[in-house]
C-alpha cells in the first residue's frame, strides 16, 4: 500500500538545498566548500530520484499544474488589445 500511496514530496530535497547553499554560498580560496556542497548536492538529487512517486505526489502535481493553468487562461483574458 505504501509504494501505491508514495510519498509526500521527493526525498532529499533538504539535503539539495544544504549542498547548494554550501557550495554557493560559503566561499573559500581552496573551493573545498564547492566540491563539497555540489557533492552532497549529488547525493540528494541521487535520493530524490529514488523515492517513489506514487498517487499522493501525482495528485500535488495536477493540482499545481490545474492551478498554473487556471493562472494563464485568466491572464490571457485579462489582456486587452488595443
Amino acid at each position: 500500500m505504501k509504494d501505491l500511496l508514495g510519498d509526500y514530496e521527493p526525498r532529499g530535497k533538504v539535503i539539495q538545498g544544504v549542498g547548494k547553499f554550501i557550495a554557493f554560498g560559503l566561499d573559500d580560496p581552496f573551493h573545498l566548500t564547492t566540491v563539497t556542497g555540489l557533492a552532497i548536492y549529488g547525493a540528494g538529487k541521487l535520493m530524490e530520484r529514488r523515492s517513489n512517486y506514487g498517487i499522493r505526489r501525482a495528485k500535488l502535481d495536477m493540482t499545481l499544474t490545474m492551478l498554473e493553468l487556471k493562472n494563464l487562461v485568466e491572464e490571457i483574458h485579462g489582456i486587452r488589445i488595443q
